[in-house]
């Protein structure tokens, strides 16, 4: 099967005549040399959806300018606001979306136990909150990551996602992947009041050997902040609200 997390979770992924055979035979060995049959995984974002936006920090509107959509009536992709986003320094509002494939490295079943998130928080980010108001794909397990309760955070299964599909797969470990047989995990990350960076880690086993894969790029923490402590409002699709300190139109 196939796995991702929309609006919400979370992944992270190995030369003369006798070398091959000498390779090979090492493999017969000891198959552990190179991971040949790990857990592999692929990540997707995080992204953020307009309806929750971005805090601008330190900057105005006007500093990190064409906003995306400004010349295609409004319309922007998911990967434009992220490239958008890493330009102009700004941090994920309320929720990231995280979308992950996950594969075995060979014929033997990986079995999935589990998902592990941890977080470091702080008092929310000021800045602008740039958002916009209100606003089918592959079979896919959805998850809920809450950064920021009391005692760590929280991974629960998450029932509905408006863009993958209105009924996911019951989130609920273990799940067994191979080369052949894939799973579609999507997290939908969130904090409600604090600004969090945070990492997800899986933990599997195959063939009677236990591992870990943490999810990102490079194994970096993301990060994601409340819009409590915004400082005006930017909405991407009506009247500009601003708030002590911030610019407006």
């Amino acid at each position: 099967m196939i796995l991702s997390v929309a609006g919400a979770l979370v992944a992270a992924t190995l030369t003369g005549p006798l070398g091959p055979t000498l390779t090979d035979l090492g493999r017969m060995i000891n198959p552990w040399d190179d991971d040949a049959h790990a857990l592999k995984v692929v990540t997707h974002g995080p992204f953020t959806y307009t309806t929750a936006g971005w805090i601008l920090p330190d900057k105005e509107v006007a500093e990190v300018s064409p906003l995306p959509g400004a010349y295609t009536n409004g319309q922007a992709s998911l990967s434009e606001w992220a490239q958008w986003q890493k330009r102009a320094d700004a941090i994920s509002a309320s929720q990231q979306v995280l979308k992950l494939s996950l594969q075995g490295g060979s014929a033997k079943a990986v079995m999935l136990h589990g998902m592990d998130v941890t977080a470091d928080c702080e008092d929310p980010v000021p800045g602008i909150h740039i958002s916009e108001r209100g606003a089918g794909g592959l079979p896919s397990r959805h998850f809920l990551v809450i950064l920021d309760t009391p005692g760590g955070p929280t991974v629960s299964a998450h029932g509905k996602t408006g863009e993958e599909r209105p009924d996911p797969e019951p989130a609920e470990f273990p799940f067994y992947v191979s080369e052949s047989e894939l799973e579609h995990f999507v997290v939908h990350v969130e904090t409600r009041s604090r600004s969090c960076t945070w990492q997800a880690t899986l933990r599997w086993s195959v063939d009677g050997q236990d591992g870990t894969t943490k999810v990102g790029d490079n194994n970096a923490a993301f990060r994601v902040t409340a819009p409590t402590a915004s400082t005006g409002r930017y909405p991407l699709d009506g009247p500009k609200a601003p708030g002590p300190g911030a610019v407006g139109e």
